[in-house]
């Protein structure tokens, strides 16, 4: 599955919906991220970037990346799975359709605020096997 090419769009689509939010991004932390194409690691399920924002007044995460662009259109909530003064740990499903069949990726992302790469798994459902990629992000805060 190649998703080369959409990073520009996604980035694009993504910072446009805030840009619109406005002074509503008070509070908001916003992870950039792009990550190494290791094929034999991520097979095409890790994407090349990925924007995630945290709110953290609502608790309100949403995420969007090629994957989900391709398969959902839109950006999709996301669930913080743990915070510590050195990681955030978040999650998120994708619906995937592929020739009629259908399937759910359950993905994790961990941003490390120690310098260290960030991480990001993504488990086909029903099978054993997951993929994995390391990268780094770009954090802003409103």
């Amino acid at each position: 599955m190649r998703l080369a090419g959409r990073i520009g769009g996604v980035v694009g689509a993504v910072l446009g919906v805030m840009a619109v939010a406005g002074p509503a991004l008070a509070g908001i932390t916003q992870y950039e991220c792009r990550f190494a194409q290791e094929p034999a690691r991520g097979g095409g399920w890790i994407p090349e970037m990925l924007v995630l924002t945290d709110d953290d007044k609502t608790g309100e995460t949403m995420v969007y990346d090629p994957i989900i662009k391709h398969f959902v259109g839109v950006p999709i909530k996301a669930k913080l799975e743990a915070r510590t003064k050195s990681r955030a740990t978040f999650s998120w499903e994708v619906k995937i359709e592929v020739r009629g069949q259908y399937s759910r990726m359950a993905y994790t992302f961990s941003h490390l605020s120690n310098g260290q790469a960030a991480r990001m798994t993504a488990r086909p459902g029903g099978y054993d096997n997951s993929f994995s990629g390391e990268g780094t992000c770009k954090v802003s805060k409103g």
